[in-house]
This record gives structure tokens, C-alpha cells and sequence, in this order.
């Protein structure tokens, strides 16, 4: 009898199940007939944004429901695509990317996952989170294929703006050169030509206005010859603005006039119309031209109707404002006018803007006879100008030495490369003609020879080696002795010395033991460097970089990235004497401006890289003349350290010193 429950209660569950399954699957099949209805009005009909927006959500949970992850990514990226009105709306987007991109490891399209990391990105970059945005590109990269070419492009382009936003320069323009090389080589000639004016215009940011214009010239030819007027105008304008900079009034003015009558003739958007209006009006205000001054201004005012995101609060419009109250006389307005637009800018950060504000406000003040207070203005204009070219030209400094000479080398290692690839060739065809004259007794007898050659060759070497290494060993002890020695011996005595003459006032004597035993010092440390026992490798070079920097004209940048204890003392003495032998021949002989100094652990590896922009020498001519070259001693002393030593140099561009040991 105790079955018969057990039966029935079996029968219900089996039931319910069944009708669950049903459930789901009417409901299944109600979510996609639905989603085929949505899919369609997008596809069918014209839709305001808004309407498109609340599809494209309803399409996004639909998916997401269904479990078909790809197709609400895909959406997800149609909705961000959307024109954004504010900033919380921008916000929501980027709230809908990060939901799709929770469900990442579900989707399969590598392409689909990096173009969600490439959105939010730029919605980051909207809200000026610059952070966000520079992590959020660095993984798109990761996340793109090789093959997505133009998407890789794209993301490098807009990180060189973030980096370019966050005062990155150097880094900056790096991105942009693989953006332009990448777009190069897919034949992108559009997206090529907006990294290049992205480029001039970053270092028109940097003063570096040489090479601007060198770009901007370029465009400006590939413009006119494509009769694109907008592009031309656009170029003229920001070729205007670098005139502005270097108070070039008269040029800025006919250039800005040039693009003016650009934009015009391509009937571009109001908002590059109403820029132009503005810096025009700014221009003959600097040139005197009042009447031209207020015909632009009165223009602007009447775009800025079209151009909702520049009102009267923009410090655009402010400085254009305040630069026209100033020359109409309304030198109390100017001076509000001033003060609101530093207020902005410096909420903006944007350092021209402040620049032109404390200007401003200077002169309007001086107007007003509060010479105290303009007095003041002009000091905090000047210092805040000259900190920037301070800085402009540490970076431009800094750009030319990182990115032209790596660039340059870079070639340099391609035609060496090429040049090897047909060593290699000619000598594998000459072995063949050998092997096929010569046959297969003279090839053994060949063999047999080379074979004991090359032994007595290996046993020549490895006792060389161990007669430098055990040279190289014995002379560190013995300047180590005799470091001991000066130190405690010769050191202690001058300093007994000292203190029974600073018991005689008025004696010279005591001044001259000073020196005498900072020398005495000083010829202890270079014998035996004993901040390195003391410090570590890292630290000892350091501080070695320091005295070079602070006691010679020598513009020095380092980079020494080495945990310590990471290798033995021995080693640490011989990579710090390495060290120690290369800069002193940049000193001596290089006549170098700059140097730079790399030190880092890498997998399995240090690699200790010394870089100089003086005037070099050929290596290949004196590649066997060690001795004349200081070349020797590294060699054998990277070799005791079983490392490897390259050299680059050619006459007038510099030297690279390269060494990398096995941890």
C-alpha cells in the first residue's frame, strides 16, 4: 500500500515539470517574436533618437534574457552610438557597456568584446576620466585581433587623446604614430589625415611649432588638391592660432581671414563658423581694428543661437567679450569679464585660456590706475608663462630625444637586419657550391678541421676569460685595500690634524685640510664605491646620475627599475664599474647634451641601457680597435659577468650602449 503515494507523488512531479517546461517555452517563443517585431521597426521604420533608444534597451534585456550575449553586446553598442544630449545620459550609456561587458567571457567575438572596451572608453573620456579611459583603450588593445587593423588604429588615435588631455606628450605621440602607421598601411587616407592634424596640433601644444606647420602644410596640399575647403579652413585656423602664440597679430588676422572665407565657402557646421567668428574677433582686437572687432563679435552672437554648447558662460565667449569691452573702453566689465574667465579656464585647466585671462586682466586693471593690482596680475602672467615654457621646452627636449632617435634607430636596425638576411643568403649558396666542388672526402677532412680549430679556438677563449675575470677580481681587491687604507689610515690622520689646527683661530690651514680630505674622499669612492655595499646597485647608480647632473651641464633622465639583493655582490660591482667606465667616456669624449639611463629587470633578465645624443663615432670602422674605443674593458667585464654588450653609434647621432645579463 506505501507504493501507491510514492507513484502518485512521482505523477505530479513529473507533471509539473512538463507544464514549467511549457511555460518557458511559450514564453521563449513570446520573447522571440518579440525581439523579431523590435528588430524590424529598426530596421523599417524612421525613428526619433528617443524612440530608437527605448527599442534598442528593450532589444538589450530581451537578449540578455534569451542568453544571447553577442546580440545584446551588439545593441549595447548601438545604444551607446546614439547622439548624447548630457551628461547623464552619457553615464547611463556607459552603465549599459559595463553590463553588457559582465557577461565578456560568454561571448566569443574577440572584435564585439574590444569595440565594448573601446566604447566605454570613449565614454569615459566625455567625463573627463582620463584614468578610466586610458585603461579602458590599453585593454581594447589586448582584446583586438591583429587582423582588426582599423579598429587597433582607432583605439591608439583616441588613447594619444587621452594621453595628449592628461599632459602625456611624449607617450601621446607615440600613439598617434601607430595610429597614422597602422591607418597607413590599411590605405585609410581620411583617418591618416586626422592623426597628422592630431599630431600637429600636439605639438603646436608644446611650442614645437616647426613641426607643425611641417604637417599642417602637408594637409593643406592634400586639401587644396582635393578641394576640400572645410579641412583647408580648419588648418588655416589652427595655423592662425600658433601665429597668436608667437604674437604674430598681423599674420594670425590674414589667416584666420583665409579660413573664414574656407569655411564659409564649404558651408561648414555653425560651430566651426562661430569659432572662427570668435578668434577673429579676438584678432583685431589685438591689431587695433575696432570696427572689424565688434562686426565679428556681432556675428558670433548670432551663430551662437546654433550652437548650443558655446554660451555666455564658455570661456571662449568670455575671452572674446572681455578682449571687446577692453577695447571699447569698458575697462570695469573687462575687468569682471577677466576675472570669470580665469575662473573657468581654471576649472577647465586649460593654460592658454588663463594665459590670455591674467593678460586681460592686467591691462584692464592697469586702465583703471590700480597699478598695485595689475602690478600683482602681470607677476602671477609672467610666472605662470614662464613655468609653462619651462615645461614646453623640458618636453620638447624629452620628445626629440625619445621619439626621433628611437625612430631613427629603429630604421637603422631594419636595414642592419636586411643587410644580415642577405649575408646569410650568399653564404648559404657559397656552402652549397663548396659541398657540390669540394665532395663528401674533402668535407670530412673539412669538418675534422674546423671541429679541432674550433676547440682550441674555445679553450684559447675560455682562458682569456678566466684570466680577465681573475685580473678584473684582483684589481677590485686591491682598490678596495687601498680605499681602506686612504680612508683609515691617510683619512684619520688629516682629520687628527684638522682638529689641533681649528684649535688655532684665524689659521687658513684648516680650510685647505678640507679640501684636502674631501679630495682624499673622493679618490676612496672612485677606487672602491662603498654607497654601493651600502645601498644596492640601484641606489649607487642614482646617486651617481646625481653628482653628473649636478656638476656638469649634461641634461641626464633616468629610468632604474632593480629590486635589491636581485644578483650577487660580484655582479653589482661589475655592472656598476660597466657603468661607471661608460659614462665617463660620454664625459670625456662624447660632448652630449642629454643622457639616458635605463635600468630594469625583465623576465629572466637586466638590461642596462645608456643613451647619448653626442656626436658619436663609426662603429664599423673601428670595430676591432677596442683599446682606442674604451671598448675593451667592457667587454671583458661583461663577459666575466657571462653578459652580452651591444653597441650602436654612427658620427653625429649619438651612442647606445646596451647590456643584458641572464638572472
Amino acid at each position: 500500500m506505501s507504493k501507491i503515494p510514492s507513484l502518485r507523488f512521482r505523477f505530479y512531479m513529473v507533471f509539473i515539470f512538463s507544464l514549467i517546461s511549457l511555460v518557458l517555452s511559450a514564453q521563449s517563443s513570446l520573447d522571440q517574436e518579440q525581439i523579431e517585431k523590435l528588430e524590424s521597426r529598426l530596421e523599417s521604420e524612421k525613428l526619433s533618437e528617443n524612440e530608437e533608444g527605448e527599442i534598442l534597451l528593450e532589444l538589450i534585456e530581451l537578449y540578455e534574457k534569451i542568453g544571447d550575449f553577442k546580440r545584446m553586446a551588439d545593441r549595447s553598442i548601438s545604444y551607446f552610438q546614439l547622439p548624447t544630449t548630457d551628461f547623464s545620459s552619457l553615464i547611463s550609456k556607459n552603465q549599459v557597456l559595463k553590463n553588457a561587458l559582465k557577461s565578456e567571457e560568454k561571448i566569443e567575438d574577440s572584435t564585439i568584446i574590444g569595440n565594448l572596451h573601446l566604447k566605454l572608453a570613449g565614454g569615459y573620456f566625455d567625463l573627463n576620466e582620463f584614468d578610466s579611459a586610458f585603461n579602458s583603450y590599453s585593454t581594447a588593445l589586448i582584446k583586438f585581433k591583429t587582423t582588426d587593423t582599423l579598429f587597433l588604429a582607432d583605439t591608439h588615435f583616441f588613447r594619444g587623446q587621452v594621453l595628449d588631455a592628461s599632459s602625456n606628450m611624449i607617450n601621446a605621440m607615440l600613439d598617434y604614430q601607430k595610429a597614422l602607421d597602422l591607418y597607413e598601411a590599411a590605405g585609410d587616407e581620411d583617418y591618416a589625415g586626422f592623426t597628422k592634424a592630431g599630431m600637429a596640433v600636439l605639438f603646436s601644444k608644446y611650442a614645437i611649432y616647426d613641426e607643425a606647420d611641417e604637417i599642417r602644410e602637408e594637409l593643406m596640399q592634400r586639401d587644396l588638391r582635393e578641394e576640400n575647403w572645410e579641412s583647408l579652413g580648419v588648418q588655416y585656423f589652427n595655423r592662425a592660432t600658433d601665429l597668436g602664440k608667437k604674437e604674430n597679430w598681423q599674420g594670425q588676422v590674414e589667416n584666420l581671414i583665409i579660413a573664414d572665407s574656407l569655411l564659409r565657402r564649404a558651408e561648414s557646421r555653425p560651430y566651426l563658423l562661430l569659432q572662427s567668428s570668435l578668434a577673429l574677433s579676438r584678432a583685431f582686437g589685438k591689431t587695433g581694428n575696432l570696427d572689424s572687432q565688434r562686426e565679428y563679435f556681432q556675428k558670433a552672437e548670432a551663430l551662437m543661437q546654433e550652437v548650443p554648447e558655446i554660451n555666455e558662460s564658455s570661456t571662449i565667449y568670455l575671452m572674446t567679450k572681455a578682449r571687446l569691452s577692453f577695447a571699447e573702453g569698458k575697462y570695469r566689465q573687462a575687468e569682471q569679464e577677466s576675472k570669470q574667465l580665469l575662473e573657468k579656464a581654471n576649472q577647465k585647466g586649460d593654460f592658454d585660456e588663463y594665459l590670455y585671462g591674467y593678460e586681460l586682466l592686467a591691462e584692464t586693471q592697469k586702465k583703471l590706475g590700480k597699478m598695485a593690482e595689475a602690478l600683482a596680475t602681470y607677476e602671477r602672467f609672467k610666472s605662470y608663462k614662464d613655468s609653462i615654457f619651462v615645461a614646453n621646452q623640458a618636453t620638447s627636449f624629452a620628445y626629440y630625444q625619445a621619439l626621433y632617435d628611437t625612430e631613427k634607430k629603429e630604421v637603422e636596425i631594419l636595414r642592419k637586419e636586411a643587410e644580415v638576411q642577405g649575408l646569410i643568403t650568399s653564404n648559404r649558396e657559397n656552402t652549397i657550391r663548396f659541398v657540390v666542388i669540394l665532395g663528401a672526402v674533402l668535407l670530412i677532412g673539412g669538418l675534422v678541421f674546423l671541429y679541432s680549430n674550433l676547440r682550441a679556438e674555445q679553450k684559447k677563449k675560455a682562458l682569456q676569460e678566466k684570466f680577465a675575470q681573475e685580473l678584473l677580481r684582483t684589481q677590485e681587491e686591491e682598490r678596495k685595500r687601498i680605499s681602506k687604507d686612504l680612508h683609515d689610515g691617510l683619512g684619520q690622520s688629516l682629520l687628527l690634524i684638522k682638529n689641533k689646527v681649528a684649535l688655532q683661530p684665524g689659521d687658513q690651514t684648516g680650510e685647505m685640510l678640507d679640501t684636502a680630505i674631501n679630495e682624499l674622499r673622493s679618490i676612496a669612492r672612485s677606487l672602491h664605491p662603498m654607497q654601493l655595499e651600502k645601498l644596492g646597485l640601484g641606489k649607487a647608480i642614482e646617486q651617481m646620475l646625481d653628482q653628473i647632473d649636478e656638476e656638469t651641464d649634461l641634461f641626464v633622465s633616468s629610468d632604474i627599475n632593480l629590486p635589491k639583493d636581485l644578483i650577487p655582490k660580484e655582479t653589482e660591482l661589475q655592472l656598476y664599474r660597466i657603468a661607471q667606465e661608460v659614462l665617463n667616456n660620454v664625459l670625456k669624449h662624447s660632448e652630449a647634451k642629454a643622457l639616458r639611463f635605463n635600468l630594469s629587470e625583465e623576465v629572466g633578465k637586466i638590461k642596462m641601457i645608456i643613451e647619448d645624443n653626442g656626436k658619436g663615432f663609426d662603429f664599423s670602422e673601428r670595430y676591432n680597435d677596442f683599446q682606442s674605443l674604451g671598448l675593451k674593458t667592457l667587454k671583458e667585464r661583461t663577459a666575466s659577468i657571462r653578459g652580452r654588450m651591444n653597441v650602436q653609434s654612427e658620427k653625429g647621432k649619438g651612442s647606445k650602449f646596451e647590456f643584458i645579463l641572464n638572472v
